[in-house]
């Protein structure tokens, strides 16, 4: 290689596989990428990645380019096309193997299917399947030959898609799962997928066994949905390469039920760095990282341009100035919206209550927005339509519900069930404020999917006020929300009595963009905390 700068390369020799039939003549080259999520442009860049693998190329045949989910979704490039220009560029790169992440489910169902039809290497899941058949909806693995070599790729989907997209996706009309990503709380299920798929890759003539995982190794995931837990608890795959927990990982070895030591890999996010696995010609596995490229292809770099010159005018559009920031992050990039009250979360959920006032119902009562809705902080200064959508991202829809006050008293319980600790399901909320205990243990009760049963026990939250008044359990009340929470079930929330009056009205970040804009100014009572979220810590 002419033209790398630095190379990161932490060799981890295994054992030579006792499946493999066939050593490679030459070494096998797997580029890999994880959690691209929009930054096309960011540090090595799609360009930069491109170069590389042209580079690789130069050299050796057997080069092959694999991405591990959760690329389309997570800045304004798929905000405003729905993750379209992404699955462009990733054809325009001739990726090979891809697996979906839990974000690429983000646009609805309809969008997914686009995604798998105009995606050229098509997503490999070998734990995805429709419930009432139990057939799996995508194919569980692919194998690739290199000479006389074949190595199958098999992919796994993290079973957090369920609650960590939007889980209406996975619903029919009733509200009722209709899709699965075996997530049983043992794991058992999700484990005998993947060593079926496997099995079935080796009885097919696989030499090599590549999982592909978005899956996530220890950064809040469950333990028994997680990468090591996979390797454990199977036999017959050579490496894992994985995604999801955005972690930097060159190597990490697990032993599996054979006693093997088996890598896992994850490059971390935004192709800050580029993940690669050699299966070398002695039949030993190596994985590692790449932390920068001296090149770009100019053809890749040239598409980017072109991508953003489609919808640059619109994101340049003028709605509203501050004279203080507005916050999600800190200054390490920590989030403040996951477990405590921020200015920019309040004016996200006052944009709910006064888009209400221009539906056929005309108002709402209280206004929800859940923490990870909202992305990126503001700084002072002009407010333009792209910083608008870079908070809100996803595109999720609002509506109006009416619900009783004990179904608010409950999702509000819900929301607040693992503070101090930082929660994406975390209710802000408009025309109510409300106390956390945090010395009170949740009395929140899950199913297997993470989904919110029931209370038992003391609950953490009290004092829960609209517009000044003590919440009524039995009075109905009209709440404005993204479909995401209210109807879709997203994070976990369960809306257990939640009708619904008006679907549908304005996307988030149309709601947001169009509230500013008829400030003009954002007013100095958001440059402080309202303490709409009071803590008892």
């Amino acid at each position: 290689m002419r033209k790398i700068l630095a190379l990161i390369l932490i060799l981890a020799a295994l054992n030579i596989p006792a499946y493999a039939v066939n050593l490679p003549d030459k070494d096998i080259f797997i580029i890999y990428t994880n959690d691209v999520h929009c930054g096309i442009d960011d540090h090595i860049g799609y360009d930069g990645l491109a170069y590389y693998v042209k580079q690789m190329k130069e050299s050796n045949p057997y080069v092959t380019l694999v991405d591990a989910g959760d690329a389309v979704q997570g800045d304004t490039v798929g905000a405003i096309s729905h993750g379209r220009y992404i699955i462009e560029l990733m054809n325009f790169l001739s990726y090979d193997i891809a697996v979906p992440g839990n974000h690429e489910f983000d646009y609805g169902w309809g969008q997914f299917e686009n995604f798998v039809k105009n995606l050229k290497c098509g997503y490999l899941v070998c734990n995805f399947r429709e419930i009432a058949t139990n057939k799996l909806v995508l194919p569980p693995y692919k194998i690739l030959n290199y000479g006389k070599v074949k190595v199958a790729y098999v992919g796994i989907c993290t079973p957090e898609t369920m609650v960590k997209s939007r889980p209406m996706t996975f619903m029919d009309e009733h509200g009722k799962f209709i899709y699965d990503f075996d997530g049983e709380s043992t794991g058992k299920k999700l484990c005998a997928s993947v060593q079926k798929a496997a099995d079935d890759a080796r009885a097919a003539g696989a030499d090599f066994v590549v999982a592909v995982g978005h899956l996530g190794e220890y950064e809040d995931i469950m333990t028994e949905w997680s990468s090591p837990f996979i390797i454990a608890n199977t036999r017959g795959i050579d490496v894992l390469i994985d995604g999801h927990s955005h972690e930097i990982t060159p190597s990490l070895k697990i032993k599996n039920l054979d006693g093997r030591e088996i890598n896992i890999t994850q490059s971390g996010t935004k192709l800050m760095r580029i993940g690669q696995v050699v299966i070398h010609t002695d039949g030993t596995i190596t994985t590692g990282l790449i932390d920068k490229v001296d090149g770009k292809d100019p053809d890749t770099d040239n598409l980017i341009q072109d991508i953003r010159k489609r919808y640059e005018g619109t994101l340049k559009s003028h709605l509203a100035y501050t004279s203080f920031d507005l916050l999600a992050v800190d200054d390490k990039g920590e989030w403040l919206v996951r477990d405590g009250e921020t200015n920019l979360c309040n004016l996200a959920a006052d944009g709910g209550l006064y888009a209400a006032k221009e539906t056929k119902t005309g108002r709402a009562d209280i206004a929800l927005i859940n923490a990870g809705a909202i992305r990126k902080n503001i700084k002072a200064g002009e407010i333009t339509y792209n910083e608008a959508l870079s908070v809100q991202p996803f595109g999720n829809t609002l509506g109006l519900y009416e619900m009783s006050g004990q179904t608010i008293i409950d999702e509000l319980e819900f929301g607040a069930r693992l503070i101090p600790n930082r929660f994406g399901g975390f209710l802000h909320v408009a025309g109510l404020t409300y106390t956390i205990n945090e010395k009170i243990p949740t009395p929140v009760k899950l199913d297997d999917h993470e989904q919110f049963i029931g209370i038992e026990g003391e609950r953490r939250v009290s004092d829960v006020l609209v517009n000044g008044q003590p919440i009524d359990p039995n009075k109905k009340y009209i709440v404005s929300g993204t479909d995401f929470v209210i109807r879709g079930g997203g994070d976990g929330h369960v809306f257990k009595d939640a009708k619904l009056i008006e679907r549908d009205f304005m996307v988030d970040t149309d709601v947001f963009a169009h509230y500013i804009k008829s400030l003009g100014v954002i007013p100095e009572r958001y440059s402080k905390s309202q303490n709409r979220i009071k803590f008892v810590k």
